[in-house]
């Protein structure tokens, strides 16, 4: 089956909004409001609501920092009692609140409907140096037309992460234009990792918290190279590179996986600037954020974006992306080799009108594993229909590929499955095909090797054909 053409839409609108996410946190040349202004923008396209705002919440004290809204309705500064805003709920659950329609829900009364007619929200809390800040939050007169879910979810505590991490970030950086004597105080109790670095990349002084993220001791890092947590040479040398090679003068922001002492690999987000430390001497000083999760996040997505859920093996968006590099690769170089099969389930209608769809989508995984055990390293297979699935055999000749795609099929037409003590046996048709210089693109190899597919088909099924 194919991801749903709606979750499929939902998942790419989050990869563009973490896209666009990435993009304003990276521009230099903007005030940290107007960096959030453009996050709320880019909240209130992906939910579809008119308001978005972060609160600074103090006591009952609800502070509009900043907002995006229509004109003449909001505006930065202002000011409202607590308890008359969704927030104070979402502060009181401490995770995401979320009403389609107020009318329907059992907020129905609730003060920010009746006092400001808000009909749908969502919103979440915003942490600051652990403790709570305030909220981010979307809300609309009217109701939403769709429910919000899990996704939805996920997706507003990734927002309330981003800017908690923002806030935090910025907090950093006005923390280092502080008079010098404070700094070893500022430094210490920073809820971000701090290191200061010296021309050799040698540790000179680390902080309690970047101590908690890597898991070494402060006696174990200060006075040793910074390669201690870096994965290997190669990812340090790049790191050094990247340094000595930016503007001593701008801030340098990086990402990196780290190796924490007990061996567990973690991701982080350093930013870094220059500063003399005499008059003969400089050194980096860098903030260190622990994004792990976000990053967990995100390959969460991408992967959602590019697999099939039940199988978890691509689906067709992403194989015909793949095979469309593979007929490039042939037309850069004629003496590559590239083999492309296709099968097809013999009789899977029947298994499904017979015996329900559950056991079809059974059969379909346990078909899937099958391949999923034959494939190489280098080898990329599919679910591009119902019951189709496809291989790419980079670096295979069609003998070689002939002989894979027989071993499969006898492994199927051998294979009983047993499901509410009743034995199924099902086989597999295949159709096999040679990518060539002459291909104009994906679809002439799809068409060929479906052409073949056919021809088996045609032939009796539980065979191969190739074309």
């Amino acid at each position: 089956m194919y991801i749903l053409p709606d979750k499929l839409q939902i998942i790419e609108r989050q990869n563009n909004a973490l896209h666009q996410l990435n993009e304003i946190a990276a521009i230099s040349d903007i005030s940290p409001l107007e960096t959030l202004r453009k996050a709320l923008e880019i909240g209130k396209e992906y939910f579809g609501l008119e308001f978005g705002i972060v609160s600074h919440i103090v006591g009952e004290d609800y502070t509009v920092d900043v907002q995006s809204s229509p004109p003449d309705t909001l505006f930065d500064g202002q000011l409202f009692e607590l308890g008359s805003t969704y927030c104070k709920t979402t502060l009181e659950i401490d995770d995401v609140l979320a009403i389609t329609d107020v009318t329907k829900s059992k907020y129905i009364g609730h003060p920010c409907h009746r006092d400001f007619n808000l009909v749908s929200y969502i919103g979440a809390p915003i942490r600051v140096n652990s403790k709570v800040y305030g909220t981010i939050n979307f809300s609309s007169a009217q109701a939403r037309h769709l429910e919000y879910n899990k996704i939805d979810d996920e997706f507003m505590k990734l927002l309330s992460r981003w800017a908690g991490s923002f806030l935090e970030r910025q907090s950093v950086l006005d923390e280092l234009s502080l008079e010098k004597q404070k700094f070893e105080m500022i430094f210490e109790n920073n809820a971000s990792g701090t290191l200061l670095i010296d021309d050799s990349c040698q540790i000179l002084m680390t902080n309690k918290r970047f101590c908690e993220i890597i898991g070494f001791s402060k006696s174990e890092l200060v006075g040793q190279n910074a390669i201690i947590y870096y994965l290997d040479d190669i990812s340090y040398n790049t790191a050094r590179e990247k340094i000595l090679n930016t503007d001593k003068s701008s801030y340098i922001n990086m990402e990196h996986q780290l190796k924490r002492k007990d061996g567990k690999l973690i991701w982080c987000k350093f930013v870094g600037s220059q500063i003399e430390l005499t008059k003969d001497s400089t050194a980096m000083i860098w903030s260190i954020l622990d994004i792990t999760a976000q990053k967990e996040m995100q390959e969460k997505l991408e992967k959602q974006a590019t697999m099939d859920y039940l199988t978890e093996l691509y689906n067709r968006r992403y194989f015909t992306s793949r095979l469309e590099e593979e007929v490039l690769k042939i037309k850069r170089d004629k003496n590559s080799t590239t083999s492309l099969m296709i099968f097809d389930l013999d009789k899977f209608k029947q298994i499904n009108d017979t015996l329900g769809h559950l056991t079809g989508d059974f059969v379909l995984k346990k078909f899937a594993d099958i391949i999923k055990k034959n494939l190489r390293k280098t080898d990329i297979a599919g679910r591009v229909g119902g019951e189709e699935f496809a291989m790419i055999l980079p670096n295979t000749d069609i003998t070689n590929a002939s002989i894979l795609a027989n071993r499969i099929r006898e492994e199927v037409s051998n294979k009983i499955i047993t499901i509410d003590k009743k034995d199924i046996n099902f086989t597999v048709s295949i159709g096999l095909t040679a990518l060539s210089y002459d291909d104009i693109n994906s679809d002439s190899a799809f068409a060929r090797a479906d052409n073949a597919l056919y021809m088996a088909k045609a032939k009796g099924r539980n065979r191969l054909e190739q074309k």
